[in-house]
């Protein structure tokens, strides 16, 4: 049975944190040139990687590019369209 923490909604997620490995120059610029291929950031690219190499369990939701939402979320705009967790 599967437990409520695996059930939570993302707005629950877990918070992020910073990850850093050294690694050729040639890598950084070939993983910065596919999000720029694809319109999103390092962060998806390497997130979607790391799924797919099994190493996690990552949700789409977590790939998606948060950019635009992080935006909206400073600006105002993103509290001011979210409904209050107790009107839930």
């Amino acid at each position: 049975m599967p437990d409520e923490a695996d059930q939570a909604p993302s707005a629950a997620r877990e918070p992020d944190v910073q990850l850093a490995a050294m690694v050729p120059q040639s890598v950084k610029r070939a993983v910065r040139r596919r999000a720029e291929e694809e319109g999103t950031t390092v962060r998806s690219v390497l997130l979607r990687a790391l799924k797919h190499a099994g190493i996690a369990e990552v949700e789409e939701s977590e790939i998606a590019d948060r950019r635009i939402a992080a935006g909206a979320e400073r600006s105002g705009v993103w509290k001011a369209t979210r409904t209050p967790t107790s009107a839930r």
